[in-house]
């Protein structure tokens, strides 16, 4: 995969007028994100494996006398019981691992996603918006139209006053992919960029290349 990002800046351009700098390129450790999850895949099954074994001991199946035996041996035990302070501590703090754990999967929900564009705000008139999947639909529609391009994916993230567009254009290898790029920029984002009447509005792009590249039969 190739992953471009699009940040323009004033530069000249022929006539004297300025336009978009070029893509430059930028690179996603994808294998981050991956391990990521594996590595909470793993430790949810640890726990998991944890809590299965506990509940095996209190039933018996590991045999009658493990579950008559004491959580703590005794030394441990004495201590815990010379201090009344010990279990309500642990108690607050297992109370503030669960609060974190559970702040920690909520953020994973959210979603930087734009719902909705403001395009002009007037307090006499009125506000006016453009739905952001209006957008992204005519963008993808524009690109899946490429000759070469067997899928488009568009989307605005970030802020409604300062997104991001991020396309993701899946080929199918019979046209180079630098001509591709260059036509989705010079086009399709310039058409969103137009629309949106933000020149300036920042792109990345990732170009899905495909396995093994097909002949071209005419």
């Amino acid at each position: 995969m190739t992953t471009t990002e699009d940040r323009p800046a004033p530069a000249p351009a022929p006539g004297g007028t300025s336009g978009p700098a070029a893509l430059l390129p930028r690179t996603r450790a994808r294998g981050v994100v991956r391990a990521n999850r594996v590595v909470l895949a793993l430790l949810g099954l640890l726990l998991a494996a944890a809590g299965a074994a506990a509940l095996a001991v209190v039933l018996g199946l590991f045999g009658s006398r493990l579950p008559d035996r004491p959580v703590l041996d005794t030394p441990v035990g004495d201590f815990v019981d010379a201090s009344p302070w010990f279990w309500p501590v642990i108690g607050v703090a297992g109370a503030l691992l669960a609060l974190l754990c559970l702040w920690w999967l909520l953020a994973q929900a959210r979603s930087d996603r734009v719902a909705r564009l403001p395009l002009a705000r007037d307090p006499k008139r009125g506000d006016t918006e453009l739905d952001a999947a209006a957008l992204t639909g005519a963008v993808e529609d524009e690109v899946e139209g490429y000759r070469g391009v067997t899928r488009a994916r568009a989307g605005l993230s970030g802020a409604g006053t300062a997104p991001l567009l991020t396309l993701t254009v899946t080929l199918d290898g019979r046209v180079d992919a630098g001509e591709l790029h260059t036509r989705v920029v010079d086009s399709a984002i310039a058409h969103a960029r137009q629309a949106l009447g933000r020149p300036d509005l920042p792109a990345r792009v990732e170009l899905v290349l495909p396995r093994r590249t097909r002949r071209d039969v005419r």
